[in-house]
C-alpha cells in the first residue's frame, strides 16, 4: 500500500506539469494457442484452429482528454476468432463516474450504462520496460486473471476494455481472451468524446443475466457437436 500511495503521488506531481491535452492510443490483440488446441485429434481440425488464432488481430484506439476516455474497436480489425460479446465502444467519465459501454451478442446491439465503479489493483514493485518507458505490473482484485502493465510517465488513468483506475497509462493488458498491447500514441488537441448512442438500451443487470443465459444455452449444445474425426 505504501508503494501505490508514493507511486500515486509521484504521478499526481508529474501530471501537474506534462499532461497534454489528450492522447490517441493504438492497440491490437494476440491470442496464445491453448493446449487444448495442440491436443485436438483432428489434425486438419487443429491447424485450422491454430491458423485463424495466430492471423487473429483485433485493433481498437484508445482516445483520453483528461478524466474521459472512449475505447473503440477498429473496422481493420481480423476477426478470425470471433468474440461471443464484441465491445465495440466504452465510454468513459471519471469525473461523473459514468460508464457506457456498446456491445454486440448474438448479432444485436446493447448500450448498457452505469457507473464507473471502482476498480482496486494490486500493484507490483517490479519494473519493465516497454517502448522506452518504465511500467509497472498490476493485478485486478476483483478479477486476478486480469493483469495489467502500466507507466506513469504517461499519466493518464485510462485503459482497453474498461479497466480503468491504475495511476498511468496501461501499456499492455492481458484478459482470459487476448492481450492488447499500445501499438503507438500521439497526442491530440480539441477533441469531444462523445457516449456511443446506437443500440438498444438495457440495464446491467438484464444485460448480464441475457449473456449468462445464452452462454449457458451455447455451452449446452456445444456438447451435442459431433467433430469431424
Amino acid at each position: 500500500m505504501r508503494f501505490f500511495t508514493t507511486l500515486l503521488l509521484s504521478v499526481t506531481a508529474i501530471s501537474a506539469f506534462s499532461q497534454p491535452k489528450g492522447i490517441k492510443c493504438i492497440y491490437s490483440s494476440s491470442m496464445e494457442v491453448s493446449k487444448g488446441v495442440y491436443e485436438m485429434e483432428n489434425e486438419i481440425a487443429k491447424k485450422m484452429v491454430i491458423r485463424d488464432i495466430q492471423e487473429d488481430k483485433k485493433i481498437y484506439s484508445l482516445t483520453a482528454v483528461g478524466n474521459k476516455y472512449l475505447f473503440t474497436k477498429e473496422p481493420e480489425s481480423v476477426d478470425k476468432v470471433p468474440l461471443m460479446v464484441d465491445k465495440k465502444n466504452i465510454y468513459v467519465d471519471l469525473d461523473d463516474s459514468i460508464k457506457v459501454t456498446q456491445s454486440e451478442f448474438v448479432n444485436k446491439l446493447y448500450i448498457v450504462k452505469g457507473h464507473a465503479n471502482r476498480l482496486d489493483w494490486d500493484v507490483e514493485e517490479k519494473t519493465e520496460n516497454v517502448l522506452g518507458k518504465t511500467c509497472y505490473k498490476a493485478t485486478l482484485r476483483q478479477d486476478p486473471r486480469i493483469t495489467a502493465w502500466f507507466t506513469p510517465e504517461i499519466p493518464f488513468a485510462c485503459a482497453p476494455l474498461g479497466y480503468y483506475g491504475l495511476p498511468g497509462l496501461v501499456v499492455r493488458i492481458t484478459t482470459p481472451a487476448y492481450t492488447l498491447s499500445l501499438e503507438s500514441m500521439t497526442e491530440v488537441d480539441n477533441i469531444e468524446l462523445k457516449e456511443p448512442t446506437e443500440g438498444t438500451a438495457i440495464t446491467e443487470e438484464e444485460y448480464s443475466e441475457k449473456v449468462d443465459h445464452n452462454y449457458k444455452k451455447l455451452l449446452d449444445s456445444a456438447d451435442k457437436v459431433t467433430y469431424m474425426k
